[in-house]
């Protein structure tokens, strides 16, 4: 049972561990249905079989994703380079071919789980510390882009074209008086110039640093084409303007323009917290799979669906939280941008209550009634926890992890894929305009008589085309 995978696994990252990497890599059902169910609650981007991408709150893919969660069920404590690399790239720049090792922590006091992750960059560094230097700025300048951009001119035809006689003299000075240094000598200056600036860094970041900025953003395909196409344009102005253009002007103005381009762009921070947050996503959906609401009272049920919400409100941002928000305001859109109405704040608390009796209720009940009248009644507590929207945030992910407690509890599991979100939007859509007929009554009824709500509900619940994948659980 899908409850009781959950359960060991969460166990074993309580230690430090997980499943075997075998086990993972080549996953039974079981493991298979866990990785879906996390995978399709994590920020990911996808392109689906129509070639259209889809960003669901984060730009990594979602081949990604599911590498880094096959890493944290199982017992490996490294992210191999090749993951971190693909992992980290931001705005077209590869990130560094390095590991990086994690451990898994849990606190027993506070029972929060978490990650520590080995850095790959120093958090207070950031390229603009060659705008905050001028000496260092001089001297990246002089040491490290202009020998680059030459080596670029010289090696490209059309920038030769630009001032023929003097960049074919340069070209056989390089040749045979001054060679250019190569890209190791390069890299090697740059980390020398770095560490007179990061005095407090260790080497092997100051060697990351100086890797990513030479290597990883200076030799970026991608970068040099921009760069390339930049300088041509510009070029192309100055012979409007009837200016010569030297060699040396040439190399002056490409480099400034390197630097620029390269003050521009980020380190993968953001890339390396999402990392995280995934780790954070897995255990919130661990949590709420080891959920059972059979034999408990309305108040468990509660603290338990609190207890799911809080999980998955932890990020690295905010991780260090501990009480349950409950939505103080009114909302008048849904997270989708589309207009929409919920229960008042002030009814939130009756809403919930009456939505803890009902799932009660259910339970009781769940061996008299038939599979498809189940799933009927899960979806239509699922749609009414969306209506309350009682907490601040997560509420989606809240109301479909309550599907999966709850279909559990008759051997069932469902799967709300990323390739199916849209199905999904366009499920609670058509319920919306259903109830819009009957609004105000429909929201009041949810903390007042809930058997108001059951007409209404009626006419959109259908399993003809139920949002998520059903399976055995």
């Amino acid at each position: 049972m899908i409850r009781n995978s959950a359960t060991e696994i969460l166990n074993l990252i309580r230690k430090n561990d997980g499943y075997d990497k075998e086990k993972i890599i080549n996953p039974d059902m079981e493991v298979q249905k866990i990785t879906d169910i996390i995978l399709s609650e994590c920020r990911c981007s996808i392109i689906d079989k129509n070639g259209n991408y889809s960003r669901f709150g984060s730009s990594t893919d979602i081949r990604i994703i599911k590498m880094l969660i096959q890493i944290f069920l199982s017992n490996m404590h490294e992210i191999p380079p090749e993951v971190v690399s693909i992992a980290l790239t931001k705005e077209g720049v590869i990130g560094p071919f390095k590991k990086i090792s994690l451990q898994k922590q849990f606190d027993e006091k506070t029972e929060k789980y978490d990650i520590d992750m080995e850095e790959v960059f120093p958090k207070e560094f950031h390229v603009s510390i060659f705008k905050n230097n001028l000496e260092v700025r001089e001297k990246f300048l002089t040491e490290i882009l202009k020998p680059y951009v030459k080596k670029i001119i010289l090696n490209n035809e059309i920038l030769m074209s630009k001032s023929p006689v003097s960049a074919y003299i340069n070209k056989y000075i390089v040749r045979f008086f001054a060679p250019i240094k190569s890209d190791e000598q390069l890299t090697n200056r740059l980390i020398e110039i770095l560490k007179t600036q990061l005095t407090s860094t260790s080497d092997e970041l100051i060697k990351n640093i100086a890797d990513y900025i030479f290597t990883n953003i200076m030799n970026n395909k991608y970068f040099k084409e921009e760069l390339i196409s930049r300088t041509l344009g510009t070029t192309e102005l100055q012979k409007l303007g009837k200016i010569s253009i030297g060699f040396h002007s040439l190399v002056d103005s490409m480099a400034y323009e390197t630097l620029q381009m390269i003050e521009l762009r980020n380190f993968p921070y953001g890339e390396l917290i999402s990392i995280k947050d995934t780790f954070y996503t897995m255990v919130a959906v661990l949590e709420s799979l080891c959920v059972n609401f059979e034999n408990q009272d309305e108040d468990d049920i509660l603290k338990n669906i609190e207890k799911i919400n809080k999980a998955y409100n932890v990020t690295n941002k905010t991780k260090t939280e501990t009480d349950v928000k409950y939505r103080l305001s009114e909302i008048t859109t849904n997270k989708y941008g589309n207009p929409d109405t919920f229960v008042k704040p002030e009814n939130i608390k009756n809403a919930l209550q009456n939505l803890c009796k009902m799932i009660k209720v259910l339970l009781n009940k769940k061996d008299e009634i038939d599979d498809q009248t189940y799933i009927k009644e899960v979806l239509r507590i699922h749609y009414r926890f969306i209506k309350i929207q009682p907490f601040e945030n997560g509420n989606g992910r809240t109301a479909r992890a309550l599907v999966n407690v709850l279909l559990q509890s008759k051997g069932m599991i469902g799967i709300f894929r990323k390739e199916k979100r849209k199905a999904y939007i366009e499920y609670i859509e058509e319920a919306n305009k259903v109830i819009k007929q009957n609004e105000e009554r429909y929201l009041s009824a949810l903390s007042e008589k809930t058997m108001e709500c059951v007409e209404l509900e009626n006419e959109f619940l259908s399993l003809n085309n139920l949002p998520f994948i059903l399976a055995n659980g």
